[in-house]
């Protein structure tokens, strides 16, 4: 099976290794028209961390993971993923974008599988396609993949037989097959139920201690606050708060940031 997490240990426990910068934003801002949705975004991630990105509903969370694999190219600034950087004030090429896409796996809202292919096809046509895998081969990455998210079992049923958690769970095999280095999640439980959400949340908890780079646009509270190294907090389309994640759930240093932790966490 491909190396797909990278780890190591001290005292039993294991550290990410955070040596190297993965992603770096640099003024990143969005248009669309004449609103603007994201201004002025600054950020660096390294190897192995895990950022959460909490905020009120149409703060820009959700664009600013778009423009970070160019589903929606960015208006202006300097984006930077793996080795391969784009200057948003400069044509952005098909070979930029593949280039930028190919180390990043992304799993949004809504599970997007093919529902006339079996789970296990779902996990494997991918890696067939753009890894050039063999069938054979692919298969038996996805079946430890699936495995290794608790669904081996459904390999050769179809999705709708199965729930709204094992299909994100199975939309987390599909991105990891393609061995990204970074993995960002678009709300990915924002349509199950808690005791469904929690399927998924568990399979995050694990890849983020085994060291997989994660940025994650949820509402999970618990999750940002407990699994993630840092947290963001995102308003009007700025980053208005950012540090260790216990520092900002529990102190938050400006008003705008009090009143949404106030407002979520009181709910």
């Amino acid at each position: 099976m491909p190396q797909l997490l990278r780890s190591v240990v001290t005292d039993g426990h294991p550290v990410p290794q955070r040596q190297k910068v993965l992603v770096d934003i640099q003024g990143l801002g969005k248009d669309y028209g004449n609103t603007t949705i994201l201004n002025d975004i600054n950020l660096s991630v390294h190897a192995g961390e895990v950022i959460a990105i909490i905020g009120p509903s149409g703060s820009g969370k959700s664009t600013l993971l778009r423009c970070l694999n160019l589903l929606d190219p960015p208006s202006r600034g300097i984006l930077r993923v793996g080795d391969t950087t784009v200057d948003a004030s400069q044509p952005i090429t098909s070979k930029q974008t593949l280039a930028l896409r190919h180390p990043v796996g992304m799993v949004f809202q809504s599970f997007n599988l093919f529902p006339h292919l079996t789970v296990l096809r779902n996990v494997s046509i991918a890696q067939e396609r753009v890894l050039k895998r063999s069938r054979k081969q692919a298969d038996e990455v996805s079946r430890q993949l699936l495995d290794r998210v608790g669904l081996l079992s459904k390999a050769d049923q179809y999705p709708s037989r199965c729930s709204g958690g094992q299909q994100q769970r199975i939309a987390i095999a599909r991105a990891l097959a393609l061995e990204p280095s970074l993995m960002l999640f678009d709300e990915p439980t924002s349509a199950l139920d808690p005791e469904l959400g929690l399927e998924v949340l568990n399979v995050m908890q694990e890849l983020a201690g085994q060291g997989m780079t994660m940025i994650v646009v949820t509402h999970e509270m618990h999750f940002a606050e407990s699994v993630s190294d840092r947290v963001l907090i995102m308003a009007d389309g700025h980053i208005i708060e950012e540090g260790k994640s216990a520092q900002v759930m529990r102190h938050p240093q400006t008003e705008r940031a009090q009143r949404f932790l106030s407002a979520v966490m009181n709910r």
